[in-house]
This record gives structure tokens, sequence and C-alpha cells, in this order.
């Protein structure tokens, strides 16, 4: 029995039970090297011997897909750990309260702004995981697995990674839900699950907060107005919409759902009544438009016509627009006429270019929730646009923006400015990278130059090298990691011209510096073959560059804290310093070189 006190993996002390499931416990630990807190998600696998290696394959299969997850509301998993008949998956520890927890302390239902609030950062975090290749599908959706922290924001803590194995089908696994949350297709053995599968889930788990009641077949029919007059219509027509029994008549995706969830005020049935009839003189226009077309070619065109004029007045209204954001949902009035300009015509890649240029580095602070906004617009349209000669250099604008501007998660102190934009920008340089490639392959022109597909190259390896230190530092494995990331720095410097912003030629100088400012990623770059000579070279043309850009760098806030973080005396001390640490000091190795040449001499002199 895994008790307080133990060691896992030879590193990992427990220190306490936080929580337990079916057939699971979660214990808190500290890893004994880093003095760092993690949770421990203890798997027990007793009983199964005829089937062990099945099971535990699966589970291990599982934990390495939650590994490649990278979703600031979802924990990282660090290690998997097998002791004799038990797996331990070691994640991030989440520090806050469940909101099974919070509604308890709280001895009332949770108010309904806070509810819905919850409910779209959920479905964001569905919609990301529903992304993937292949989707995840979280299946275990409930106040429990849901932590509440001190921000307001709300974080998803257990992946359900213990299965329930079936006897008698050695291929087959199934994934334990919760009775009352789960969907009824969860407990099917025809039905497969899916991303409405957790739409469900989140229905009934919104259902469950707003109103106090227990989730159960028998309660959670009743429409909650039924429960409580006071909450809106909105959110009761969306927890029906969300937790209906068939799976076709549900919201199919979680971005609608969310949709729904922020525009929840204008579902009532009034306001369902007069779209109703927008929509109805909406299509009597375009029925007529093609009852036109069938009278003759001149007519059709007028239907053309239209829409061209509609696309232009969204177009001009956009560019006369305030690009400052709105204060209820974040979205500007520039941003929502780009967005209904590009729903008309999706194909034209220069009003995304625009809404890029325009809208989102207006004040040079790339959020996470416009990152995910124009990575949902992206790829709703990718059909129209990704054929177009312009898709591979829209996709290494994105990257460029989310390189130098991105935002950083609130509270997310694993990792630093640099490698979250790093992580965020590498695969957009990915997509221009491949986009070019496909085209020039099939001898089609591309407005990406091939300078900048050099350049894209480069800023995506540095990239996944974030990424991949950022797994392995934490697993104590980043040897290997740095193989090619000098390199990469090295040929994007190299690569820069003046027809890069200021911004982007300052970021990667200031990326250079604080590489060879850090112990930790110089003592890497030396393991890999780097010599104090690169390491002073290297630093110093990021130096210079920096100091040439410096008069243009006064005019944005941002640009002068970059240039400084590279061409200041306490960053040039620190660069030396670390460098000197590193390798040892000018003195100390130029001595070395005396001694060594000193001896070889002597050692000639004797033998002859």
């Amino acid at each position: 029995m895994t008790a307080v006190g133990d060691v896992i993996g030879g590193k990992f002390e427990i220190l306490s039970q936080v929580g337990h499931g079916g057939m699971s416990r979660v214990w808190l630990v500290r890893d004994r090297h880093l003095n760092k807190l993690w949770a421990a998600k203890e798997i027990g696998l007793a009983g199964r011997e005829p089937d062990y290696e099945v099971v535990v394959q699966s589970l291990i299969t599982e934990a390495n897909l939650i590994k490649r997850l990278d979703h600031p509301m979802l924990p990282r998993v660090v290690d998997i750990i097998e002791e004799g008949r038990t797996i331990f998956v070691v994640m991030d520890y989440i520090e806050g309260t469940s909101l099974k927890q919070a509604m308890r302390e709280a001895g009332r239902p949770m108010d309904e702004a806070d509810v819905i609030e919850w409910g779209i950062q959920l479905c964001d975090v569905l919609e990301y995981l529903h992304s993937r290749k292949p989707p995840v599908i979280y299946r275990d959706m409930k106040p429990d697995n849901i932590m509440l922290r001190e921000d307001g924001t709300v974080r998803l803590i257990d992946f359900g990674i213990a299965r329930e194995y079936k006897e008698g089908k050695s291929s087959d696994t199934k994934v334990l839900g919760t009775r009352g949350y789960a969907a009824p297709e969860q407990f099917s053995h025809e039905a497969q699950t899916d991303a409405r599968t957790d739409v469900y889930a989140l229905g009934v788990t919104l259902y469950v907060l707003v109103t106090g009641r227990a989730a159960s077949k028998e309660t959670y029919w009743q429409p909650i107005r039924q429960i409580n007059p006071a909450l809106s219509e909105g959110l009761e027509h969306i927890i029906a919409k969300a937790t209906q029994a068939n799976p076709a008549d549900r919201y199919q995706t979680a971005s609608d759902m969310r949709y729904d969830l922020e525009n929840y005020e204008k579902l009532t049935e009034s306001y369902r009544s007069v779209l109703k009839k927008k929509l109805n003189r909406f299509n009597a226009l375009w029925i007529g438009a093609a009852g036109l077309a069938v009278a003759g070619a001149a007519c059709l065109g007028s239907s053309f016509h239209l829409k061209s004029m509609t696309y232009d007045a969204y177009l001009a209204s956009a560019r006369a627009a305030s690009v400052e954001a709105a204060e209820a949902d974040g979205v500007s009035a520039a941003e929502g006429y780009y967005t209904d300009a590009i729903g008309v015509d999706p194909s034209r890649t220069e009003t995304y270019s625009e809404l890029v240029d325009r809208v989102y580095k207006a004040d040079q602070d790339f959020s996470i929730a416009e990152s995910s906004r124009l990575q949902e617009l992206v790829n709703a349209h990718r059909a129209d646009i990704e054929e177009d000669d312009g898709y591979a250099k829209l996709c290494y604008d994105i990257g460029t923006l989310t390189y130098v501007y991105y935002e950083q998660a609130e509270g997310d102190e694993s990792r630093d400015y640099a490698m979250s934009a790093g992580i965020q920008a590498a695969q957009w340089f990915q997509k221009a990278m491949e986009s070019y490639d496909a085209r020039k392959s099939a001898n089609k022109g591309c407005a990406l130059t091939s300078a900048e597909r050099s350049t894209a190259q480069a800023y995506a390896i540095i990239g996944e090298f974030y990424q991949k230190l950022s797994q392995a530092t934490l697993e104590g494995t980043e040897g290997s990691v740095y193989e090619g990331y000098w390199e990469s720095l090295s040929d994007a410097l190299e690569g820069l011209s003046d027809n890069d912003s200021v911004m982007v030629r300052l970021r990667l100088c200031s990326l250079i510096n604080q590489a060879v400012s850090s112990p930790t990623y110089l003592s890497g770059f030396k393991r890999t073959g780097v010599t104090r000579d690169q390491a002073e070279e290297l630093v110093g043309k990021a130096a210079q560059m920096a100091e040439s850009l410096s008069a243009d760098a006064d005019s944005s806030t941002k640009a002068r804290e970059m240039c400084d973080s590279v061409i200041s005396d306490s960053a040039r001390q620190v660069a030396e310093s670390n460098i000197a640490t590193v390798f040892g000091s000018a003195g100390a190795n130029a001595a070395q070189k005396s001694a060594a040449a000193l001896g070889g001499a002597q050692s000639e002199e004797a033998a002859q």
C-alpha cells in the first residue's frame, strides 16, 4: 500500500493524499531534486493478472497522449512511473478548490454569471482537445474535476486515465464515466463517443452548479427556471440543448456552445422571433436573386454583385471602426467587422492579413483570447484559403505576430515570455513552410519568399526547442535537446533583413542574449560543442544589431524594453559573467592554452 513518506520513481516523496476515485488516488508529492510540488495519480491494477500488460500499455498510451497537450487550462503530465502493479502519473499540482467543494462551502448554488464564465473557459479547453489529431475526448467533465483558482479561472485536473478493462475483449477498453454526468453513449456498446459527449457532460455540470441539484436522471431534465425563476432564459436554453439524449440534437461542437454562452442574454424567445423574421427576409432576398438567375446570366450576376457589396460594406466598416477592444467580450468593433467580411467571402487572404496588421498588432499585446479567436477563424476557413498563394505568407505573418507579441498566461511561472511565444508561434511557421514547399513542388506561385521560408524554419526549430526543453527539463533528460538549437539561433540572426520589422529583429536579439545569459541554456550548448568564442561572437552580433535599432526602439515601450534587455550595462554584464562561469575566465583559458603549449614543447624536447 502506498503511504505518506514513500518515495516513488526514486525522487517523488509523498506528502499527503489530496483526492481519490473509483480505482485511483491522488497524492501531493515533492520532487526531492528540484524541491517542487506535483500531483501524482496512483492507479492500482491488482486483480488483472492475465491481462496486466494490456492494461498497462493502455494507461501509458493515454498518459503519453496527454503529455503532448499544451493548454493553460490543462495540467502537464511530467512523468509516468510503473512500480510493481501500480502506475503513477505525475502532473502539475493545481492549487485551488474544486467547484464541488466551492459549492459545498458556499452552501448554495453558484452565481449564474460565474457559471457562465466558467462554461466559456471550459468550452475553450474542450475545443482545444477536440481539435487535436486524433481528437482527445475528455469524457469525465464534472465539478469534482474542475479546480477554481484564486483569480477566478478554472483548470481541469483529472483526465480519467484509469480505464475499465472488459474481460474477453483484450483489444478494447471503455472509459469510466460518472453516472449522471456521462452521456448515454458512454455506456452503450455500439455508440462512439465524440465531441458531443463532452458537450453533454458540460451541460450537466453547468446545471448542477447553477441549481445546486445533484446530477441524476430524476432531476436534471427539469428546466432550471422551474427551480430558480431568477435564472436566465438563455442559460436554460443552452443547458437544455447541451443535454439532449440524442447527440444529433445537441451542440455539435464546443465552439457552438461557447458562442451561445457568450451571447446568452440574446437567447430569449422574443429575440429568436426577431432573428427568425430577419432570416426569413434575408432568405427571401437570396431566393429572389436565385429566381432572377433563372431568367438570365445578367440577373445571376446581380447576386454576386450583392455578395460583393455586402463584403465591401463590412470591410469599409472594419477600416472605419475602433480597434480598441470592447469591455464585455474583448472583441473590438473592427475585429467584429473583419470577421463578418471573412464570413461573406472567406477566400481572400488579404482580409485576414489586414485583420492581423490593423487589429491584433495595434496594442502590441497579442492576448491568449485573440490568439484563440484568430486560430479558430483561420481553421474554420482553411479549405477556402490554403490553396491561395497568400496562405503561406499569412501563416508566416501570424507566426511573427505571435512570436513578438504573444501574451503569457497569467500565473504560468514555469515558462518565460520567449518560451510561451516561441511554442505558440512554431505551429504557424510550420504551416508556412509546408504551404511554401507544397506550392513550389507543384510549380505554383507563392507570396512567401525563399528567405522568409528559411526564417520560418529557424523560428519553427526554436519553438520546437522550447517545447522539448519545457518537457525534458521537468523529466531531467534535457541533455540532447540542445542539438541544433544554437545553429537555428545563428541562422535566424543571419537571415534577418531590413524587411523584417524592428520588433522581430529585437525579439531575436533578446532571445540570443537570454540564451547566453542563462546558465542552464549555455551549459547545454557547451555540452553540444558550442565554444566560448562562438558564444561571444553570437551575443556580440545580437548586441550590435540591437544597438543599431536603438533609435527606432524608442517609438515603442515594448521595443525599448527588448532593446535594453540586450544593450544595457546590466544585460551585458550578466552575459559576460555567465560566459565566464560556464567556460571559465578568458585569462584562465589563455593560461591553460599556454601551459598546454609549453607542456607540449617540453615533451618534444625531452623526446629529442
